[in-house]
């Protein structure tokens, strides 16, 4: 039997993300990140590296050292690659302002090219390829390092989560030389802070994200603008703010593509790809109730993407199909015709395209990201595979997509992945995915993997409220969290118990945020499981409203309402107004500075367990940690994260 995988072995995986292609076509580049041990206690680290790899022979080789390196952009020529990364004398693992970095693709020390006091926000390579532009925050300071001051606050949004307090001072726009000691020149400033900088193929136009003001940022929105490099006046492209992202400019620099829910503003509508005149006009929608951007679940990634649609020619984009829980890449016509490039249960996390080659890194249930690239003649090839070797020793299993009709007609979809060797008693672990708007399926989860090879049996499906079924099935429970989303789940329990080999299974319940919020519910409604694990949870939508980054918008638009205008509407559905029907023991896990679903929201529902006695439970706090503990918190962190939560369900078998 192969050897028996643990949690502890997160730190023998590497994660892959951030590829990016030559213009020629031959040779890209990706982010490879592993975690390093050092040597006399001192707690482990990630080592994020660029690795150059040649499309057609696969071989690759370091580019750059240890340095958390980040948004790779080969240079027009292509002789040369940007990059964010820290100074160089930054310690493994501490946090320091990000800077950039350009280094000769043949290889060499890459030099800085900043020195910002806040460092490099974003940056764009100049049409040719002799300067880029980037952008920095001026009069930047942190309040927080000034002993003994107060905070003034004048905007709604303070802090954001894996950032904490939000740096204040305007944004510039810089033009700097490529070369080591070239010049560096401002060139104007924003009203509000870019985002997703495009340039146009001429260099003379800019096309980006911002909020009009600070009413917009503060509710997340943003509009596209586009403007004179060498200009200060902006134009509003479409006129209207939305949820606006995965920007991307025509090679003739006419057309802007976007995406964004249909109508631009519904939190969790699938994401649409539009398209826009750049000078200005009605955007056209290329698609609808089928999403076009990835949101399958995964807990072993790196990087930000990329994900945005990249223009094929004049009238193709390529884009990555987010259905039913898998995600392809396809090409999108500006005709709306949809044309899926494979098939297959995978799912693609990040894609780049260039000189009619595409590069994407795909995750399969059993493999947590394998870099593959796929020619003009439809061939494919695996380039890099980091992790094949050792998860092959460990002997993966895959899991089993089953599909259901639920008691009110609604069509259902779990995965169960079993056991090599399963427990006695044949318990069954239930995860619930967090969100809402996301979804699980063909992707990989080195949790569940964990879980499986401690003995149980895991299920993980998709209720309503999820991604990736269509805009119906998202928003079923707008205004009505803990309704229908509810009663999937509790149909997926019951037809996986029906399936299970061993009669009368226990059964555990655990979600994280979202899915948080569920384990808070249920256990507050059905007694049902053996035990549960809430993580990064909300319980009290009212709190939620002052104290989350997103409260404000998230939930007046989820949950329907504010706590002075629909307090009894959002009472009815926080789980602690059931809290005193809880008998499941029940294990609070929670990170001291997740800004998105707050400690506060798993201190009250801890809190409350306490006092009412009626089940046993224990909290679990992780200092320097927030909303992405389990996806990209400490390496050590994570582990006894999930060492955690094996041992409460083991302790309540």
């Amino acid at each position: 039997m192969a050897p028996r995988l643990r949690p502890r072995h997160l730190t023998r995986l590497v994660t892959i993300g951030e590829p990016a292609i030559a213009p020629d076509g031959e040779r890209a580049v990706y982010l490879r990140s592993e975690v390093i041990e050092p040597e006399g206690g001192a707690p482990p680290h990630y080592r994020r590296r660029l690795f150059l790899v040649h499309l057609q022979t696969g071989r690759e080789r370091a580019l750059t050292g240890g340095n958390a390196a980040e948004a790779a952009a080969w240079s027009p020529c292509g002789r040369f690659i940007a990059f964010l990364a820290p100074p160089r004398e930054t310690p493994p693992g501490a946090n320091a302002a990000k800077q950039l970095h350009v280094i000769a693709a043949d290889g060499g020390e890459a030099w800085s090219r900043t020195s910002f006091a806040s460092g490099v926000l974003e940056f764009v390579w100049d049409a040719d390829g002799e300067r880029l532009l980037v952008t920095t925050r001026e009069d930047w300071r942190d309040q927080s390092s000034e002993r003994g001051a107060g905070r003034w606050l004048d905007t709604r949004l303070q802090r954001y989560d894996g950032i904490g307090w939000l740096p204040t001072g305007p944004v510039s726009l810089w033009r700097v030389e490529r070369e080591e000691g070239g010049a560096s020149k401002r060139r104007s400033g924003f009203d509000q802070p870019p985002r997703e900088l495009r340039i146009s193929a001429d260099g003379k136009h800019l096309v980006y994200l911002a909020p009009r003001d600070q009413d917009e940022a503060d509710m997340g929105l943003s509009r596209l603008w586009w403007r004179r490099v060498d200009g200060a006046a902006a134009k509003d492209v479409l006129g209207r703010a939305g949820l606006l992202s995965n920007v991307s400019l025509s090679p003739d620099g006419r057309t802007v593509a976007f995406q964004a829910p249909a109508d631009h503003v519904t939190i969790g509508a699938p994401l649409t790809t539009f398209v826009a005149p750049r000078r200005g006009g009605n955007p056209l929608a290329l698609s609808s109730d089928v999403e076009t951007a990835p949101s399958v679940a995964g807990d072993m990634r790196v990087g930000k993407g990329p994900t945005r649609p990249v223009w094929l020619d004049a009238q193709t984009l390529l884009v990555a199909l987010n259905r039913e829980g898998r995600s392809h890449l396809a090409k999108l016509g500006l005709d709306g015709a949809l044309e899926p490039l494979h098939g297959g249960d995978h799912a693609v996390v990040a894609f780049a395209s260039g000189a009619h080659r595409a590069l994407a890194v795909v995750e399969t249930p059993t493999s947590p990201g394998v870099l593959v690239v796929r020619d003009v003649d439809g061939t494919e090839r695996r380039l890099a595979d980091p992790n094949e070797a050792f998860l092959a020793e460990r002997g993966l299993r895959r899991h089993e997509r089953r599909t259901f009709v639920g008691p009110d007609a609604q069509t259902l979809s779990y995965w169960c992945l079993q056991p090599a060797k399963p427990r006695r008693d044949g318990a069954i672990v239930i995860q619930v995915h967090g969100g809402p708007y996301t979804n699980y399926g063909e992707a990989f989860m080195f949790e569940f993997h964990a879980l499986a090879a401690a003995g149980y049996t895991v299920v993980y499906g998709n209720p309503r409220g999820g991604s990736s079924f269509g805009a119906a099935f998202a928003g079923a429970i707008k205004g009505a969290y803990g309704t229908v989303d509810a009663d999937d789940v509790l149909a997926i329990v019951d037809h996986a118990v029906a399936e299970h080999p061993k009669d009368d299974p226990p059964v555990h319940l655990t979600g994280g945020s979202y899915g948080g919020f569920m384990t808070n519910w249920l256990t507050a409604h059905v007694t049902r499981f053996r035990s549960a694990v809430t993580q990064r949870s909300i319980c009290n939508w009212l709190s939620f409203f002052g104290t989350s980054d997103i409260g404000p918008w998230f939930g007046a638009q989820e949950v329907g309402g504010n706590p002075w205008a629909q307090s009894e509407h959002l009472w009815q559905q926080s789980p602690l107004k059931y809290v005193a029907n809880v008998t499941t023991p029940t294990l609070v896990i929670h990170a001291e500075e997740d800004h998105r679903c707050p400690i506060e929201q798993g201190e009250q529902w801890f809190t409350a367990l306490k006092v009412l006695g009626n089940t046993e439970t224990r909290m679990l706090r992780f200092p320097g940690e927030g909303h992405e503990l389990s996806r990209a918190g400490r390496p050590d962190r994570r582990i006894e994260r999930l060492e955690a939560i094996i041992d409460w369900f083991e302790r309540h078998a």
